[in-house]
């Protein structure tokens, strides 16, 4: 599936929403860190943008655009994967609150990562044409400040796992040498309509 076939999921619901006002639209920046290499310079910087839609009172789907850099230890930790992502997380998010404006959250959902990025330092003759295109699990806790109704700040920290296998393992191998990844986000968003 390509990547510009999952604008077409989520765009209706843009355009069809029976409610603008319930659409928030923001940016988020923060650390980035590689939790599947075990070399240094496993944090780096990272951002996107984001577009929200409240469908109930605490309930949300989020989408959004992100960038950031990734990568893998070989197995036998004679190599190793350095590559970046451009990521569409599509997260379903739920909001409870905790004092006055201040809310903390729970999302999950999935990630469509393509590689824009690949450069493999594997052994000679190891397999290194893995797909360029790969889905990960995403799962986060955070917390927004809602100044008024139509803007809010927010952190939040995601993980983003279990993507597509980096090596040829024999034997039983239970989860995937996958490209693994934390990120923390500071960010605002702001409602148009309202």
């Amino acid at each position: 599936m390509k990547i510009k076939y999952l604008f077409f999921l989520f765009i209706p619901a843009l355009f069809f929403s029976q409610n603008k006002n319930d659409w928030f639209f923001g940016v988020e920046i923060g650390n980035n860190t590689i939790t599947s290499r075990n070399l240094e310079n496993k944090n780096s910087f990272q951002g996107g943008v984001l577009a929200e839609y409240y469908f109930a009172r605490q309930w949300s789907a989020t989408g959004r655009l992100k960038y950031f850099k990734t990568g893998t230890t070989n197995n036998t930790e004679t190599g190793y994967f350095d590559g970046a992502v451009v990521s569409i997380p599509l997260n379903i998010k739920w909001e409870y609150k905790m004092v006055k404006n201040f809310k903390g959250n729970f999302n999950t959902g999935v990630a469509f990562n393509q590689e824009v990025k690949s450069n493999y330092y594997y052994p000679p003759n190891q397999k290194t044409d893995y797909s360029k295109f790969f889905g990960t699990f995403n799962i986060g806790v955070g917390f927004s400040y809602f100044i008024n109704s139509k803007t809010a700040v927010f952190i939040n920290y995601e993980s983003y796992i279990l993507g597509n296998n980096r090596d040829e393992r024999n034997g039983l191998q239970i989860l995937p040498n996958s490209t693994n990844n934390n990120l923390f986000n500071i960010g605002i968003k702001y409602n148009f309509k309202k």
